[in-house]
């Protein structure tokens, strides 16, 4: 082998490897529609005691926040379904995931998401 094709071979394979290792890396940190990714963040819905609800917010199985009430508005009532518990911890998450703290909820976006609440 000529000392060029040497040099052509090692430099496919550098490219080769530096794709793979691009590719590998974009692919892993992406963050999906099932909230696996980078961040991994996942809501659940949480009974309370009043028939009311509230959600926890986890990254990976650690739970970062409990909310037992409606945030963003006076009071102590907590959500008047699952539905609206889950859609405002969608909202939440959603925050976490741009890399929004605190993920503040204002009353303005319950009010444009349907959440029912006392003004």
């Amino acid at each position: 082998m000529t000392k060029k094709s040497i040099i052509k071979i090692a430099l496919i394979c550098i490219l080769a490897f530096a794709g793979a290792a691009y590719f590998y890396y974009h692919k892993g940190n992406k963050i999906s529609s099932d909230s696996e990714g980078l961040r991994n963040f996942k809501v659940a819905a949480i009974p309370l005691d009043s028939a009311e609800w509230g959600y926890r917010i986890y990254q990976d199985t650690i739970p970062v926040i409990e909310q037992k009430f409606i945030p963003g508005v006076q009071g102590n009532a907590g959500f008047k379904s699952e539905e609206e518990a889950l859609k405002t911890a969608g909202l939440v998450k959603s925050k976490l995931e741009k890399g929004i703290w605190p993920p503040a909820v204002s009353a303005e976006e319950l009010d444009s998401m349907g959440i029912t609440f006392q003004h």
